[in-house]
């Protein structure tokens, strides 16, 4: 079988991509997506927040008409938050205004995969990418034998392991530190007081988060997304993400009272990408390209990759279409997200490798930092900054840390 694009993996960036690309071009290429879920988009692996457009022309204001960009339909949004809390290991709260919503995310996937059907697009469902000769790409469908699908334009939307990004030479060695494991409940019936729904709380320690961090977002009504994410090297081999969910949930000083009475409805996990973008995300040889987590497009202070799905996934399809027909080049997608996104990206990873600096996983050391932040630093770390006084302080870290010892 030939097609003119094939799009490997159906979450956010595949979608995205998948979903513009049949806007641009309509019937005028043939356009494969799969996945390999039977029902692409579910189960959801993420926390589903997203900032609020106005957030995100703060945070990429490279991105052509960001206000509207970012915009969702209200059917696609569960509940709208404004503000973002951080809890110390101690239980000292610093909270900042930031505007955004929690999402369907699921149905908002699985509508674009739709719009795409009716444009045009095929998408095959239980499908997996087994094997990869030159520009085709061997695919078994529920488990029959695979066949190969050669296609002009490959993209590889298959997630933080990804094995377009390992058949195409695109992916880069990286040791554990570049990856947060997380899981994460959606629990119901929450009936307490403290149980703010337009607060989004985040939450450090070493027996709930280490290396990252946990978080209570709400979902609507008394529904929230609680969850955990953990850096291996930071656990020291002596906890689990499963352990770290059940520590937190129940054990936590805050939590375990906000959620006395709350039912889990559903449980996930997942691997999130926390390093720089891949240096290279083009492969012209066969012309390959990485978007989303393959690429590791993803805000790794936070590990937020939505709406950096959504930018690749628009870049990418136009990139593609140009490319399809003698007006660019494929390497184009991979300048335009790096002007668009690169510095935000940039001083996100600035951020998590100081809070590796400062922390070193302890929470007696991040119980000292964090009693010295106000609610406008916390608001400049949203948005991807290294608030003022942490920068005068940078010189004096590795003394500090000794004191602290």
């Amino acid at each position: 079988m030939k097609v003119d694009v094939l799009v490997v993996g159906l979450g956010p960036a595949g979608a995205s991509t998948l979903k513009n690309l049949t806007k641009i071009a309509g019937k005028d290429l043939s356009i494969l997506g799969i996945d390999k879920r039977e029902r692409p988009g579910f189960p959801v692996r993420c926390g589903e927040f997203m900032p609020s457009p106005e957030e995100m022309a703060i945070l990429t204001p490279d991105v052509p008409n960001a206000l509207n960009f970012y915009t969702f339909d209200s059917k696609y949004i569960a509940s709208r938050t404004n503000r973002i809390s951080f809890h110390s290991p101690a239980g000292k709260i610093i909270q900042t205004p930031f505007e955004g919503y929690t999402l369907h995310r699921g149905v908002w996937n699985e509508d674009l995969l739709l719009s795409a059907e009716k444009a045009g697009a095929q998408i095959w469902n239980s499908a997996r990418a087994v094997n990869k000769v030159k520009n085709s790409v061997w695919i078994s469908r529920e488990g029959s034998t695979p066949e190969p699908i050669k296609a002009q334009v490959i993209v590889g939307a298959d997630g933080a392991r990804s094995r377009i990004a390992g058949w195409t030479g695109l992916s880069e060695k990286r040791n554990t530190e570049h990856f947060v494991y997380a899981k994460q409940h959606v629990m119901t019936n929450i009936d307490s007081p403290d149980y703010d729904p337009t607060d989004i709380q985040m939450f450090f320690g070493e027996n709930y988060a280490p290396g990252a961090y946990a978080w209570v977002i709400p979902k609507n009504g008394n529904t929230a997304n609680v969850g955990v994410g953990l850096r291996t090297p930071m656990t020291k081999g002596k906890i689990t993400v499963s352990k770290a969910l059940e520590n937190f949930t129940s054990e936590h000083p805050f939590v375990s009272e906000l959620l006395q009475s709350a039912t889990i409805y559903s449980t996930i996990g997942g691997l999130v990408p926390v390093g720089l973008p891949l240096k290279k995300t083009v492969d012209e040889q066969s012309n390959t390209l990485l978007v989303g987590d393959s690429a590791c497009q993803v805000v790794s202070s936070v590990g937020g990759g939505i709406p950096t799905s959504m930018v690749a996934g628009s870049i990418a399809a136009e990139s593609i279409h140009n490319y399809l027909t003698g007006n660019g080049s494929l390497i184009d997608y991979q300048t335009k997200w790096k002007e668009q996104m690169m510095t935000m990206f940039t001083r996100a990873y600035k951020l998590r490798r100081l809070f590796d600096k400062i922390s070193s996983g302890r929470d007696s050391r991040v119980q000292w930092y964090l009693n010295r932040l106000k609610s406008s630093d916390v608001n400049a770390v949203v948005h991807c900054r290294v608030p003022l006084k942490v920068t005068l302080a940078f010189p004096f870290i590795k003394y500090l840390n000794a004191f602290l010892n």
